[in-house]
C-alpha cells in the first residue's frame, strides 16, 4: 500500500515537469539578419549553369568554338573542355551536327554561355 502511494506521488510529480519544455534563445545574427528578397530566391533560382543539359547539335565550328542546340549559340575552349565518347574521352573532333549531346555549363563563365563537359551519346 504504502509502494502505491509513493508511486502515485511520483506520477503527480513527475506529469508537470515532462510537460515543460525549454527554449533557446534566438541567436542575435538571426535576429538582424535581412529577410531573402524575391528577386534574389528567383535569381538563384533561375541559374542552373551546373546542371546537366541535353540536346541535339544542329551546327559545329571547331575552330570557331562554337555549336547551336536548339538553335542557341554555345562556346567551348577547345583547349580545356572535356569530351566522353562512350563513357571514355575523346577530342572535340568527335562532335558532330546531328549528335545527341548531354553537356553542362562553365560555371565560371559570367555569361553562361560557355560549355565545360560535352557527353556525345
Amino acid at each position: 500500500m504504502r509502494l502505491n502511494i509513493v508511486a502515485f506521488a511520483l506520477l503527480v510529480g513527475a506529469g508537470p515537469a515532462i510537460a515543460m519544455t525549454t527554449t533557446a534563445p534566438v541567436p542575435p545574427a538571426a535576429k538582424t539578419q535581412p529577410p531573402a528578397t524575391a528577386s534574389a530566391a528567383a535569381a538563384s533560382a533561375a541559374d542552373d549553369s551546373s546542371g546537366l543539359r541535353r540536346g541535339t547539335v544542329e551546327q559545329v565550328s571547331v575552330g570557331g568554338g562554337t555549336f547551336h542546340v536548339y538553335r542557341q549559340r554555345l562556346t567551348f575552349d577547345a583547349k580545356s573542355v572535356k569530351v566522353f565518347k562512350g563513357g571514355k574521352p575523346t577530342s572535340i573532333q568527335s562532335l558532330r551536327a546531328g549528335s545527341n549531346v548531354r553537356f553542362t555549363m562553365d560555371p565560371t563563365d559570367k555569361s553562361h554561355r560557355r560549355v565545360a563537359v560535352i557527353y556525345i551519346d
